[in-house]
């Protein structure tokens, strides 16, 4: 598969982002409310993490009295921007999919050479890209095997 990431982001609609002072509740609200599994953390342009329900669930477990953890600040539980997975636009998907396996992450950012972030990917876009180059070669090989081509 020579697919770049880029054209997996020509697939995706706006990115959701929040800001780092907001707090966990605000983030479990956008994440519902748009049937996300993560959040991009960004003032301005600058992206500075990521927050994923894995990371709201981790915090989840550690803290004894539910009403602790509504008021937990964003950048106390993302991932920084230090330790971020990110994907640039000349990545190949199979390239992708592999790092995702690797780290067992379902998200990465595409952050363009002057850390802009372009989009964010998920597992989804990858199994949706994957789907479509199935349907298109099988569909080519039936095509092929039916004598629809000449030969």
């Amino acid at each position: 598969m020579n697919r770049r990431l880029i054209d997996v982001c020509k697939l995706k609609e706006n990115i959701i982002t929040i800001e780092p002072d907001a707090t966990i509740k605000e983030a479990v609200y956008q994440l519902n409310k748009h049937k996300i599994g993560c959040l991009i953390v960004m003032t301005d342009t600058n992206i500075l993490g990521i927050i994923s329900e894995r990371d709201i669930l981790s915090k989840l477990g550690k803290t004894s009295v539910n009403d602790e953890i509504h008021g937990v600040k964003i950048s106390e539980i993302m991932t920084p921007k230090e330790e971020l997975i990110i994907g640039h636009p000349e990545d190949t998907v199979e390239y992708l999919m592999n790092i995702m396996n690797e780290k067992k992450i379902r998200h990465i950012p595409l952050v363009s050479d002057e850390g802009k972030l372009v989009c964010l990917t998920s597992i989804r876009d990858i199994i949706r890209i994957l789907l479509k180059d199935s349907k298109a070669k099988v569909k080519y090989l039936s095509d092929y095997v039916q004598g629809k081509y000449p030969g």
